[in-house]
């Protein structure tokens, strides 16, 4: 529930506890100019439809609507044995040599990772938002390339730095409210490597950027890796708030929020790129919009998922006009909890490809704003031919194209 102050709040309840029964059961969600949020528990007799209904036909209320429910975007997983590429957890040589599993990532390969090396393998300054499951961050592939909180003292029990988060050393988690977002579902660690597990190390795999500072923000969990609107909000202006460039959202589900709407904008307001998976329902996102990947919004890129022929994978919504562009989705090896790899599948596996990517961008030109960013990667696709009617670009990311892109209009990186 969105209102102008606390105060017209208080009056709409004592107003309105007749007919829509005991609304007490209420937290503060956030504020911002001129409005404060709610998150609102109807009685048992409610519905949360008919509260929303009956709250926005209020001149106290700005809105109301239900907490949508967001989920993991996986696509169809390859079961073992059926699919040549699929690994539960490669076995990495001994003595270590750097990434040995580096020769099984196609999709650093398709999007040009290595020469977009060349000018920048990244820079722990860039912090990326993971908006996911949280990440094991204690996996040797992940732990030095995780963002910090300097001004938090660990376990503590205190908010030390006073941004209203106890603990949060390396992010937080919104689900259960603490300063431990460790991954209890695999999902958020899978897509953080893709963005971001450390490059030359000895172990295991690279990122698109093989140094950069992943923020951890957990709001979705356990076997289904769901989530409310309401966790993902206060991890979206988490991120806002705290030095992220961009972040990354391979989740989706719900209808329409303009909860979610609202402050995603104002990650806009602050020049913060928010990167989404398209959605793996096989849909045209153009006739049937998939949320948060189809807001209108500047700040936001429609990620699609390919495969290791360049083909649009078969789970993969499109949009030729509402989805971006398309990143390697299909099989893709990455981190999971556990000191493990495995290859997974979806719109969730493409999306980090061009965070990492965009993270890149950041590092070698630290001053770039959020458009700029955008329309480098947006301009610099490799066309392919299934993608021309399925994505406005009609193409699949190349970050090295991106890179020399902004050379070419920059100069050359700082």
């Amino acid at each position: 529930v969105k209102v102008r102050s606390s105060a017209q709040f208080e009056r709409f309840l004592d107003r309105t506890r007749s007919s829509l029964g005991s609304l007490a059961n209420r937290t503060p969600l956030k504020a911002s100019a001129g409005s404060q949020w709610y998150v609102v528990k109807v009685g048992d007799r409610m519905d949360a439809a008919f509260a929303a209904r009956e709250s926005s036909g209020s001149d106290e209320v700005l809105y109301a609507e239900p907490n949508f429910i967001y989920t993991t975007l996986l696509g169809n997983r390859p079961k073992p044995g059926t699919d040549p590429d699929y690994q539960k957890a490669p076995k990495l040589p001994n003595p270590a040599v750097p990434d040995p599993s580096l020769g099984e990532l196609y999709g650093l390969e398709r999007v040009g990772a290595a020469a977009a090396w060349a000018t920048s393998k990244g820079s722990e300054k860039v912090i990326v938002g993971n908006i996911d499951t949280g990440i094991d961050y204690n996996h040797p592939d992940l732990i030095n390339n995780l963002w910090t909180n300097t001004a938090e003292i660990p376990d503590n029990g205190i908010d030390d730095d006073k941004n209203g988060f106890v603990d949060d050393v390396v992010g937080y988690d919104f689900r259960d409210r603490d300063g431990k977002p460790f991954d209890d579902n695999g999902h958020g660690s899978h897509t953080a490597g893709t963005i971001g597990a450390t490059g030359g190390n000895g172990v295991g795999i690279s990122g698109v950027a093989q140094r950069v500072s992943i923020m951890t923000l957990r709001f979705l969990g356990g076997t289904s890796g769901s989530g409310t609107a309401a966790d993902a909000i206060t991890a979206i202006e988490y991120a806002t708030a705290n030095g992220a460039r961009l972040t990354s959202n391979s989740w989706g589900g719900g209808a329409f929020s303009q909860a979610l709407f609202d402050v995603i904008s104002e990650a806009n307001d602050k020049d913060i790129l928010f990167i989404a998976a398209a959605g793996n329902s096989s849909n045209d996102n153009d006739k049937n919009p998939s949320y948060p990947a189809s807001y209108k919004l500047p700040n936001i890129i429609a990620v699609a998922a390919t495969d290791s022929n360049d083909e649009l994978a078969s789970f993969s919504n499109f949009g030729a006009k509402s989805v971006n562009l398309a990143a390697p989705g299909v099989s893709i090896l990455s981190t999971l909890p556990g000191n493990t790899y495995r290859r997974l599948s979806g719109t969730s596996m493409a999306a980090p490809h061009v965070s990492g990517a965009a993270a890149l961008l950041y590092s070698a030109y630290p001053n770039l704003k959020a458009a700029e960013v955008k329309k480098l990667l947006l301009g610099a696709v490799d066309p392919i031919n299934g993608l021309s009617e399925r994505t406005a670009t009609g193409g699949r990311l190349n970050v090295a194209k991106a890179i020399e892109s902004a050379r070419v209009q920059f100069g050359n990186p700082q």
